[in-house]
């Protein structure tokens, strides 16, 4: 989709669509065909809250065109986020009536640089991600439509910020989709070995360095933990480390994604119910390579190394077992209670590995436990970490970001439930409860004395149930790219 920012009419734009904002207050003085306009939205007990919207055909412009009102909620607390979701809100609604080019006229907040910069990157971001759909696998003649292939936005001005907001937000947006279309890929299309393919071409395009490890290689590095998981599928492990490092940087920043691209959960097998959903499994490298992509073409002074340990965990003749005692590549050992349990065994030996790049900071992203889809719902991700400062960064990159994200604790007391009494630790915990928290205790058992560290549970938000406010139903949302970017920027 190309945007461009315009001035003057929206009523008399030549366009097929064109959408108009609306607070709570029902203010339709400034749009065109505002007594119509009004009438309309008593008619169909329109509000004007955030996520509502309605057509109305020939009430207003010449020449007529579909005309989208959408509600903004209320004045005071209107920001970027909200700008965000009425674009990606509108787009989506443009697309289910198969428009080509629309217009955008929505207020975007006070009239100052940094405030342009931001309402135009979050309505170039929102509008893209509402727009894209992933339809790859689809063969109807209907479901290849491509969406919106021009956006005007009306300003009241054309200046440099708005340009260089738009160009990040479309920056923004280009990586989320790239890490969406990642996690709604089918297993049987992407498995360890084409996640790599996939690194490589991120590499190649962002001036990346790259080091695809095999089997062989991430045994002698001591990866018993991660390889164990990787034994049950003919698909064999790929272990991906990209490296991004500008000169005079001042901070070094470590990355870590799950990647299993399919989890059956082994020998502790999953229900049929939803075990298609396991495909999404991989949604933390996906952001982790999704962010990689943005970083390739922004450039920031900050080093960035990333690692994914792909994987599939299957039931196969060579499986690890149920009370399997492995050695992880920091030489701790683990005692498997349950091979669905994988995912923190793989970050296990990323974690470690990425601590000897010499990082200051390491965050991990991770579909790793169903509690936190119990405790947060679908729409949040729950954070845990050692640091605060660091958490403090990430919890407001996040705002940014529009990602849902809720500080959960890591309460030195739950250590007692993952005890093993042959190992040095268990896999999973032996009570039901709390399970997103003994999962994150367990990983830190692989985190340095000292290492600022932030773990990022994203299992609900990772694959869409229903629509999201910029993310569609049965797609990958991409969470965690644009968290990850803004704070890297920030460090910059």
């Amino acid at each position: 989709m190309r945007w461009t920012f315009v001035t003057g009419s929206p009523a008399t734009a030549k366009t097929e669509g064109l959408a108009v904002g609306v607070f709570d207050d029902l203010d339709f003085a400034r749009l065109p065909g505002a007594k119509a306009l009004k009438a309309e939205a008593e008619r169909l007990r329109f509000k004007g809250g955030a996520g509502e919207s309605f057509f109305a055909f020939n009430l207003a412009g010449k020449p007529a065109k579909h005309l989208l009102v959408v509600g903004l909620g209320g004045r005071k607390a209107f920001s970027p986020g909200s700008l965000r979701a009425a674009a990606a809100l509108a787009a989506r609604r443009f697309r289910e009536r198969f428009l080509q080019n629309a217009a955008l006229a929505f207020p975007l907040g006070e009239d100052t640089a940094p405030a342009r910069w931001a309402a135009a990157q979050a309505v170039v971001e929102g509008a893209m991600l509402g727009n894209a759909r992933c339809t790859r696998f689809k063969t109807e003649e209907s479901a290849k439509f491509e969406g919106l292939a021009l956006l005007q936005v009306f300003v009241p001005a054309k200046d440099g910020a708005l340009e260089e907001g738009g160009k990040l937000g479309q920056i923004m947006a280009e990586a989320t989709l790239f890490a969406r279309a990642l996690v709604t890929e089918p297993a049987n299309a992407l498995t360890p070995e084409r996640m790599a393919e996939e690194a490589k071409k991120v590499a190649k395009e962002g001036g990346l360095s790259i080091e695809v490890l095999g089997p062989k290689e991430c045994a002698r590095l001591g990866m018993g933990a991660y390889l164990a998981v990787a034994k049950g599928s003919k698909n064999e492990p790929r272990f991906i480390h990209l490296s991004y490092r500008p000169r005079g940087a001042k901070f070094h920043l470590g990355l870590v994604g799950k990647g299993l691209t399919f989890d059956s959960g082994g020998i502790s097998i999953k229900s049929s119910d939803g075990m298609g959903a396991m495909k999404s499994d991989m949604s933390g490298s996906a952001a982790v390579l999704g962010a990689m992509k943005a970083i390739g073409v922004l450039k920031p002074k900050v080093a960035v190394d990333a690692v994914m340990a792909m994987a599939e965990n299957m039931p196969g003749g060579g499986a690890y077992r149920p009370g399997d005692i492995l050695t992880s590549m920091n030489g701790k050992t683990v005692e498997v209670l349950n091979t669905d349990a994988e995912g923190r065994l793989t970050l296990a030996d990323a974690l470690t590995y990425i601590q000897r790049q010499k990082v200051d900071a390491v965050i991990d992203l991770a579909t790793l436990t169903g509690a936190c889809v119990v405790a947060l719902g679908p729409d949040f991700s729950g954070a845990m970490g050692n640091d605060q400062p660091l958490m403090d960064e990430i919890l407001a990159a996040a705002r940014e970001s529009g990602d849902e994200l809720w500080q959960l604790p890591l309460p030195p007391a739950y250590k007692k439930y993952i005890k093993s009494d042959v190992a040095d630790v268990a896999n999973i915990s032996r009570i039901r409860w709390g399970g997103a928290l003994t999962a994150g205790l367990f990983l830190q058992n692989f985190i340095a004395e000292g290492m600022p560290w932030v773990h990022l549970d994203i299992a609900g938000p990772a694959l869409r149930d229903d629509d999201g406010s910029d993310a569609h139903k049965g797609e990958g949302s991409g969470v965690g790219v644009r968290t990850l970017v803004r704070f890297v920027l920030g460090k910059g």
